[in-house]
């Protein structure tokens, strides 16, 4: 009934059904005038497989946000960057109750949450790479309550305790 690989291949087309949008997104990054404070960015989301929405926050750490500026500026407190992104959508709102066991079943067995994060992380850093802008900050992707950050610039998942700024 579920494969993996089928699995990853819906994740990747909904994604890339985005694409466009989010570099468009990321190249509006460049006009947007950042707090004095803001030592870095941080692209992030609460993980959930349908209606993700994706937010940038200045932070003048690895942990602390800064506050929003004056009035003329395209920041606030954060900004978004894609809304309703849907990472699965296989009629899983359909199921009966045992094909939505056995679905989550897979989805444990497989851990594929750790798998879809990498996904959507790779995907984020395919859409800033393609943006090709220079921000003044490092920025970084992160899901709320994971451990590792992804580093937009290099590319690697990095434990934010280690991040030197």
């Amino acid at each position: 009934m579920f494969s993996v690989e089928k699995y990853i291949e819906e994740v990747q087309f909904n994604l890339e059904k985005k694409s466009n949008e989010l570099i468009e997104a990321f190249k509006s990054l460049e006009r947007v005038k950042f707090p004095e404070e803001a030592a870095v960015l941080f692209a992030w989301s609460s993980f959930s497989l349908d209606d993700v929405t994706l937010f940038l926050e200045a932070h003048e750490d690895m942990f602390n946000s800064v506050d929003p500026v004056e009035e003329d500026s395209d920041y606030t407190s954060s900004v978004i960057l894609l809304n309703s992104i849907v990472l699965y959508n296989e009629d899983t709102k359909n199921f009966n109750e045992d094909e939505e066991k056995k679905f989550f079943e897979f989805y444990s067995d497989n851990d594929l949450e750790e798998v879809t994060i990498k996904e959507y992380g790779n995907w984020i850093k395919k859409c800033f790479d393609q943006a090709n802008i220079t921000l003044n900050e490092p920025i970084y992707f992160m899901i709320l309550d994971e451990d590792e950050v992804l580093n937009l610039v290099t590319g690697e998942w990095e434990d934010p305790m280690e991040v030197e700024l």
